[in-house]
């Protein structure tokens, strides 16, 4: 899987994904509770494209006791907060990943034929951004769906 760099200044090697977002939350006035920040390391320690399900077993690995509809709560709540997002990857289902101050700016590719998913830097379409926003006033938010077409194996 193609990946982006490591991620914001925000996110260090002293100061993991899990001190940001605790840090994210007090700022809110909202509560760090243990279900957030097992999302939160969830999705930190992978690269993969987690299900909701994944993650909520993964989380119940880390922190027994966590109930699923507890974790399903704390990705709400994340993605309220701008710290979490999803991506639906059509019949691939959604899938989360870390976002705002906790990884760089990415967009999705699909390939249609053997469903295979890449990460690309944010910026890959801002050209046609620009372009729209310019030309149609409209603003283009490709980030929480994929861009669907052929990987190089499969369209070789």
């Amino acid at each position: 899987m193609a990946t982006t760099s490591k991620g914001p200044a925000e996110v260090t090697a002293s100061r993991g994904p899990a001190e940001v977002t605790a840090e994210r939350l007090r700022e809110r006035g909202e509560r760090v509770t243990p279900a957030r920040l097992a999302v939160v390391e969830v999705l930190a320690g992978t690269e993969e494209h987690l299900s909701a399900e994944q993650i909520g077993e993964r989380a119940e690995q880390l922190r027994p006791g966590i109930h699923r509809a507890t974790v399903y709560r704390a990705l709400d709540a994340l993605g309220e907060f701008g710290l979490v997002t999803h991506v639906h990857l059509g019949r691939a289902g959604t899938t989360y990943h870390l976002a705002g101050d906790l990884a760089p700016r990415h967009l999705h590719l699909r390939c249609s034929e053997c469903g295979t998913v890449l990460d690309v830097a944010g910026d890959i379409l801002d050209p046609v951004r620009r372009k729209l926003l310019r030309e149609l006033g409209f603003h283009l938010a490709p980030e929480q769906v994929a861009l669907v077409g052929l990987c190089k194996d499969c369209a070789g």
